[in-house]
């Protein structure tokens, strides 16, 4: 367990320096950390009732974050840190939150995919759920520093609401088109099975193993035969805990034909390095996800989708300059970009009216 007693707290823009001169509690207090407006660090503090309190009775205080868990902002230890946090996630329906401040070798949407199928693995019974969680993982980053806890879906803007759009009739249009993972037995069935849970607890609707060249048969049915036991076994969970559930649909086909047969109301959109960044073509991605009947995901895997089929595509995309995702990683990724923006398609749709 990592050492850890710092609170986050979060001001109204320009409060920060009377937010930390005005607490008058027996803690070390930073304000603005690294220039950075609208923040007040508080460490080892001796009270923490009285600190909660003073904070609750601030109005200039926006929220606060008790963090769990205290490393360094590097994706090794941030795994370490969430495992550490994954039995609060037990049976709970939970979206990873990360918000980065400073420069750093990988992505908020890399966090959010890592420690999302992290906790998948790590935490029994515990379901994705971007849009009505009943827990958030939440990763602050501050520079070299990052601090984890597990809060309130309030804390990250998650709160349900009333008519609050749910995501499941949008995954159940996705079709993922993935490049098998072949290879030493163990490795297919531990990374299928991986993959299966991720698939399920998305609730993706289609999920083809899309072929590009000849492939050995022997390993191509236990990749299969392991993503299905990993989509069964999250089922069952889920039935569990829901009562029912619905399977990810499983199919194989070639990448090349799946490519040609889309239609003017699908939209297609390859995940690989060579492509924008998220945040180029967010807005217009979200957009497009909004007018879409059918989406149409290629990702890759020990190879990448095939470059002949970039000219095919709407989009392509990488979710992680700089850094090359493991499979399963890159499924999740891709799924949190995807999700992300049709979400904020409302917000772009609103905006324009």
């Amino acid at each position: 367990m990592s050492e850890c007693s710092v609170i986050l707290v979060k001001t109204e823009l320009g409060m920060e320096r009377y937010v930390a001169n005005s607490l008058d509690v027996d803690c070390e207090i930073v304000a603005a950390p690294m220039g950075f407006k609208g923040l007040v660090l508080m460490k080892n503090c001796k009270n923490l009732e009285e600190v909660i309190e003073r904070l609750n009775g601030m109005p200039e205080v926006i929220r606060f974050m008790i963090a769990e868990e205290c490393v360094r902002a590097d994706l090794k230890e941030l795994k370490e840190a969430a495992k550490r946090l994954a039995r609060k996630l037990e049976g709970k329906r939970f979206a990873v939150r990360t918000i980065r401040r400073g420069s750093h070798p990988f992505t908020s949407i890399e966090v959010n995919a890592e420690l999302g199928a992290l906790i998948l693995r790590e935490a029994n019974g515990s379901k994705v759920d971007l849009t009505n969680p009943e827990a958030v993982l939440m990763v602050e980053i501050i520079g070299e520093e990052a601090y984890l806890a597990v809060v309130d879906p309030s804390y990250a803007g998650l709160k349900k609401k009333l008519g609050k759009e749910d995501t499941a009739r949008f995954l159940s249009r996705l079709s993922v088109i993935q490049e098998p993972y072949l290879g030493p037995p163990k490795s297919i069935e531990e990374l299928g099975k991986r993959i299966g849970r991720i698939l399920q607890s998305y609730g993706v609707g289609e999920y083809y193993i899309g072929l590009i060249e000849e492939t050995d048969a022997l390993q191509l049915a236990q990749f299969i035969e392991s993503v299905r036991d990993g989509m069964e076994a999250r089922r069952k969970q889920e039935e569990k805990v829901e009562g029912k559930a619905l399977s990810t649909k499983l199919k194989v086909f070639d990448v090349y034909h799946l490519a040609l047969s889309k239609s003017k109301k699908e939209l297609m959109v390859v995940f690989e390095p060579e492509g924008k960044s998220f945040e180029e073509v967010e807005e217009e991605l979200a957009k497009a996800l909004r007018k879409a009947k059918r989406v149409k995901a290629f990702l890759g895997s020990r190879k990448g989708v095939p470059m002949g089929i970039y000219k095919l595509a709407d989009f392509v995309i990488d979710v992680a300059p700089g850094r090359t995702l493991s499979t399963e990683t890159a499924l999740a990724a891709a799924l949190e970009a995807l999700l992300i923006a049709y979400l904020r398609g409302k917000f772009y749709s609103d905006n324009q009216q």
